[in-house]
């Protein structure tokens, strides 16, 4: 099974005949199914963006979203309205169970959220536009900013602890799609790792901890993480059995990740 893996496609900044042309890329991979970990548009155009991916590839699309996803909106209207979207080909992974995909690989997945935990939250003058254009955030004091952050980590990372435990129960290998990388050591760009200032807001170290729990419980398990968020591209083995990939992107060129074998 062939797997085409996009990330932070940012499809509101991409005129429609060069999707058009993203999307006939896709199609020329033959390709199984497609992997997105995030950031496909805006609140506004979300769902018309993965409504139009669906109708021009015709395949089973998984997906997680990212913050962009939620601009000028709110996150709890954007999972209300995803809810009741109708999806044929449509899986939002966060909501889902653990998908079979082949009698060797598992599929899991989650947004996740940048939580704070890691480099130097307190001293960072970093000021992402999360913080102004999401409703939960829009206002908050950097404490209650830091507060919310973790909460959301958090639940992510008890979401996705119960899916790969079930998921390394019943596969050897398992993929993990994320938006936000997991680890330091995954948060990539312009081919360096990021630095104390930045990690804060993109990577979520209680994801990352659950990860190694659940994985180091079972070593005979292989797990594949692929995130993005950074827009910089990169590979880490965390451990013999986890290894994570991270997407670059640019604003207004999407591309095709990587095709991986299930």
């Amino acid at each position: 099974m062939k797997l085409a893996w996009l990330t932070d496609i940012h499809l509101n900044f991409v005129e429609f005949d060069n999707r058009k042309r993203f999307y006939s890329s896709i199609r020329e991979t033959q390709a199984d199914a497609i992997l997105i970990s995030g950031d496909v548009a805006e609140a506004a155009t979300l769902i018309e963006e993965l409504n139009e991916i669906e109708r021009h590839v015709d395949l089973p699309i998984y997906f997680v979203l990212g913050n962009h996803d939620f601009y000028r909106s709110s996150i709890s209207n954007v999972h209300a309205r995803l809810r009741i979207m109708p999806l044929r080909n449509l899986t939002w992974l966060t909501d889902a169970p653990v998908r079979l995909l082949t009698s060797q690989t598992a599929l899991i997945g989650d947004d996740g959220w940048a939580d704070g935990r890691l480099g130097d939250y307190l001293n960072s003058r970093v000021m992402l536009n999360d913080y102004v254009l999401i409703n939960e955030f829009a206002g908050l004091n950097a404490g209650a900013r830091l507060k919310l952050m973790q909460e959301l980590g958090d639940a992510a990372a008890t979401r996705l602890s119960a899916k790969l435990l079930e998921a390394c129960a019943q596969r050897k290998r398992v993929i993990l799609v994320t938006h936000v990388p997991p680890f330091p050591e995954a948060c990539w760009y312009d081919g360096k790792r990021s630095d104390k200032e930045w990690l804060p807001h993109f990577s979520c170290k209680a994801i990352g901890d659950s990860i190694v729990e659940v994985m180091d419980q079972h070593p005979d398990c292989e797990l594949l993480v692929l995130c993005g968020h950074t827009h910089g591209a990169g590979f880490v083995q965390i451990r013999p059995n986890v290894a994570v990939k991270t997407g670059g992107a640019v604003y207004g060129q999407p591309v095709i990740q990587e095709i991986i074998d299930a």
